[in-house]
């Protein structure tokens, strides 16, 4: 067993749990542009899109695309709620 930090992954959509382990790094875009979360990553929510990538050892384990999802980090546990509709005031 490696003693490398890792992240608690849950990704979820609307009917089934698409995917649940440990990673290492995961990529992903928001209105800001691409970025990674790492283990001891700050805690913080986003939505994010266009596609999200999970890493273990360096190799990536599982890539999804979709159009928008809500991300939470917080203390080395990440959640992914995919098959949300985010509705802004200004639209």
């Amino acid at each position: 067993m490696s003693d490398k930090p890792t992240i608690s992954v849950k990704i979820i959509n609307t009917e089934d749990v698409i995917f649940e382990g440990l990673v290492d790094r995961i990529s992903s875009f928001n209105e800001m542009g691409a970025f990674d979360v790492y283990p001891m990553h700050a805690n913080f929510i986003s939505i994010i899109g266009k596609k999200l990538a999970l890493y273990n050892k360096h190799e990536m384990i599982k890539e999804l695309e979709f159009e928008q999802a809500v991300m939470k980090v917080k203390k080395d546990i990440v959640y992914i709620f995919l098959g949300i509709e985010v509705l802004f005031m200004d639209e």
